[in-house]
């Protein structure tokens, strides 16, 4: 391409010399008139550009300004085959893409850039003498403005001055994929990027260093780390790389993490997951452990640990997708934040609804009109008749506008021309709209496919034995035993050979509810009968709430408390203290949704707990979710109902942040402990139901509908509709022969169940006391494996260190082994367990450890 000629301009080297000289004469010139020469520049290349448009009447120029809708603006268009014919034309490339850098940093703004010195001018000179750089700027959005603000001028004097330390600092960095992603980091980072890692957050006086940005990627590239598709991406998909936040350490990190951690994210087929799905099986949703991020750790491995609702999960899917060359973005909508992220099919929206139901945070203010300008810059030469179109509206003064979908735009004639254009392309391309992935999970209780098993082969499963008598048990070795197969998730490892996966299991919804509900009889409302999932009846409204427990912070045991959680909405709660009870009832069997609550067995509960005065209110509910619940009777005051299990958790995770104290469901024990309230007869009030409606509202008295908290009388401890109203969530799972194994202090419910369970077959030299050591990667702390040799009944707990995702050996426990065969089981059973990779064990005889 030829670069532009302007005779009628003054060479830039004259400019300065005369400045120069006016400086020694104690004439320095003002702004506006250093500013001259390049609004010469730019003045010129209006009038040039001008003088070579097409020229269309009145009524042409109002069917494409006036259209109403895309399709009318882009059969408007095809009206006028002569405009896309000038369009395809790069006649005036050079002319537009110079006008564009001079419109867009001013002419004011380049003068003051240039004044700062003689390498800042010669930046200047080099940029506008580059013909094929400029246009190469211009395609890819050009450089970010003066503090990010679109009122500000685009600072492409420093984006050139970071393009120039590239080439001087790699000599790689002059072409092909290296090239473009130089000028993605210089036209992204014109504006300082601090190192904070997030994308809200003001930047820190460290900002990331530019240079050292691009040779992250370099290094990574050439490498072999980044994804296969890296050198395909062009400028303008590479801003959605380099733009990261976070420093080069997090994003080596993120690397080396799912290398380790879950490299089957990496080796998936499905390019919409691919990286991403780590937050989809491994990133918790829920507010409850967000306190516990720790200041030494960086951002990404803090969400890795802890979990976050929204906005920090799609955060995280964006940092782990450019951290392997990955472009992504912010897709929020309302009171939700979502990513987007590009596949060679076409950018998708991960962990939101698809396309359509949010925003972009680029010049492309809806996400549909984002998408639309990935889908026509996926046919670049096609593209550039759009962006032609788009400078000849800034060169002719026109306001620029990006949006089809935003029915209050009304884009001048060239703007309107550039996005009728884009949909034609679109149209005939027949561009795909990939499905968004996690579409359902955002909000979710984070439950999916934890992945699926390879198939081991027989090499991988050899245990050897070295010279010094060491043993060596691959995990890939394992033969299941009776556990879910999902438990245990052998992969390829990223560097060969095969390692497993112990996905997380956490508390599971609670499935129990007591108290009965304003639909049963009065024998289904007193203190130890159990409901399945409430009892609902068939083709009626659901009746489940809750009330919520608090556990004490230290030794507090004031008799009540209260916490306001919006202007006019507090919680009560009431202090239950610790005691002895008769736990259960007289029913032997299941009938219906009413569970056995027998044998009837003493009960210790050590620890006093709080549990709210009232069932937990829709006014509060809102409060603390965001969104009201209820619809057997509505009013701030009355019940929040048709709750789900995960909700009920969830709204104690949020509650529990709100109030800086643990906030959670109470157990079976400790909620007919407090119905109770010190007497042992069925209702609190006596063997005899005549006075229930005194205290609840039940099938006899509520009118089919909920009643407002509170109107009734309370228990001896002060808690209100302790029976009736709603049924009422515990923690506890259930299991059939729980209370007759129950223990008999602080009970907390059956266990889960075993999960991983893996059986290992080895042969011993020698019978004696053998050391274990474990090769993991962990995701979060106070990880353990059980462990039993030749069926002990006494397992052994194997702690696991916590790694954040890298390779480390946990501590080693001894085995007495006898001589011979011996087989090895591994389980674990204790909720809340997070991800385990596990790599090898290790087996040191007696004498080597």
């Amino acid at each position: 391409m030829k670069k532009s000629c302007m005779p009628e301009s003054k060479p830039l080297r004259q400019v300065f010399s005369a400045l120069f000289c006016a400086a020694l004469a104690g004439s320095i010139p003002t702004a506006a008139q250093a500013a001259d020469p390049y609004s010469g520049m730019l003045e010129a290349l209006r009038s040039e550009i001008s003088a070579k448009l097409p020229r269309f009447n009145d009524a042409s120029r109002a069917g494409i300004e006036g259209a109403k809708d895309s399709k009318a603006r882009v059969e408007a268009a095809r009206k006028l085959p002569e405009l896309d014919k000038f369009l395809a034309s790069d006649a005036l490339d050079a002319k537009l893409a110079k006008f564009v850098i001079l419109h867009e940093a001013t002419p004011a703004g380049l003068a003051e850039f240039a004044a700062k010195g003689a390498e800042q001018r010669r930046s200047i000179d080099a940029l506008l003498a580059d013909d094929q750089l400029m246009l190469q700027m211009a395609i890819a959005d050009g450089a970010r403005p003066v503090h990010g603000r679109d009122s500000e001028p685009a600072n492409y004097g420093r984006a050139m001055g970071i393009y120039t330390a590239i080439q001087k600092a790699s000599p790689k960095a002059k072409e092909g994929v290296l090239q473009r992603l130089a000028l993605a980091v210089s036209l992204e980072f014109s504006e300082p990027l601090g190192n904070d890692g997030t994308e809200d957050a003001p930047a820190k006086p460290d900002p990331i260093d530019p240079v050292k940005r691009y040779l992250h990627f370099e290094k990574a590239y050439q490498a072999g780390e980044l994804d296969a598709n890296f050198d395909r991406l062009g400028i303008w998909d590479l801003r959605f790389v380099v733009c990261a936040p976070e420093g080069d350490e997090a994003l080596a990190w993120g690397r080396e993490m799912l290398r380790n951690y879950r490299p089957d994210h990496i080796f998936t087929e499905n390019e919409g997951w691919r990286y991403a799905n780590l937050v989809n099986t491994d990133v918790r949703y829920g507010s409850i452990d967000v306190g516990k991020d720790r200041p030494e750790l960086m951002g990404p491995q803090n969400i890795l640990m802890n979990g976050g609702i929204c906005g920090r999960r799609s955060f995280f899917a964006r940092f782990i997708c450019r951290a392997f060359g990955i472009p992504a973005t912010a897709r929020p909508s309302t009171g939700h934040g979502a990513s987007a992220r590009w596949t060679p099919q076409g950018w998708v929206v991960v962990l939101g609804p698809g396309w359509g139901s949010g925003k972009s945070t680029t010049r492309y203010r809806t996400d549909r009109d984002f998408l639309a300008t990935t889908q026509a810059r996926a046919r670049a030469n096609e593209f550039l008749k759009v962006k032609r179109a788009y400078w000849i509206g800034d060169a002719m003064g026109e306001k620029s506008c990006y949006t089809e979908f935003d029915p209050k735009a009304a884009p001048a004639f060239w703007n309107a021309v550039a996005l009728a254009t884009q949909r034609s392309i679109i149209e005939k391309s027949g561009a795909v709209t990939p499905d968004a992935v996690g579409a359902d999970l955002g909000e979710a209780d984070g439950k999916s496919d934890a992945g699926e098993s390879k198939p081991i082969p027989p090499d991988a499963r050899q245990i050897t034995r070295g010279e010094d008598g060491t043993i060596t048990i691959p995990a890939a070795a394992c033969a299941q035993a009776t556990g879910d197969s999902e438990d245990v998730i052998a992969m390829e490892s990223f560097g060969g050979g095969m390692q497993v996966f112990l996905p997380r299991f956490l508390q599971q919804k609670p499935i129990l509810v007591r108290g009965g509900s304003l639909r049963h009889e009065a024998s289904l409302c007193e203190s130890a009968t159990r409901h399945w999932r409430g009892a609902r009846p068939k083709k009626s409204k659901d009746l489940r709430g809750f009330r919520v427990a608090v556990t004490p912070d230290g030794e507090r045991a004031e008799k009540e408390f209260a916490v306001e959680l919006a202007d006019g909405v507090a919680m009560e709660f009431v202090y239950i203290p610790p005691g002895r009870f008769l736990m259960g009832g007289d029913l032997r069997e299941k009938q219906g949704d009413v569970l056995a609550n027998t044998p009837r067995h003493d009960v210790t509960l050590t620890k006093g707990f709080y549990l709210g005065r009232y069932e937990v209110t829709q006014a509060q509910y809102e409060a603390v979710m965001g969104k009201a619940q209820g619809s057997m009777g509505s009013g701030p005051d009355y019940p929040a109902d048709g709750v789900k299990p995960y909700n009920a958790l969830l709204f104690c995770e949020h509650l529990s942040a709100m109030i800086g104290l643990e906030a959670r469901l109470p157990s079976e024990a400790e909620w007919e402990y407090a119905a109770r309230a010190g007497t042992g007869t069925r209702w609190f009030f006596g063997d005899e139901p005549s006075k229930l409606g005194e205290y609840a509202w039940f099938n006899g008295n509520a009118g089919g509908k909920s009643h407002p908290v509170g109107r009734k009388k309370p228990n001896p401890w002060g808690l209100h509709d302790i029976y009736g109203n709603v049924a009422e969530f515990v923690r506890d799972e259930h299991s059939e022969d729980y209370y007759a194994n129950s223990p008999g202090i602080d009970p907390a419910g059956p266990l889960l169940g075993t999960h991983s369970e893996m059986d290992y077959t080895i042969e011993v030299p020698k019978a004696g006391t053998y050391t274990l050591t474990a090769k993991v990667a962990t995701s979060n702390v106070g990880q353990s494996l059980q462990l039993s040799v030749n069926e002990d009944k006494s397992p052994t707990t194997i702690a696991l260190p916590f790694t954040i995702g890298l390779w480390a050996e946990s501590e080693p426990v001894t085995l007495n082994l006898r001589q011979g065969k011996n087989i090895l089981h591994f389980w674990r059973d204790q909720a809340p367990q997070f991800g385990v990779a596990l790599k090898f064990f290790i087996l040191m005889p007696p004498g080597k450890n």
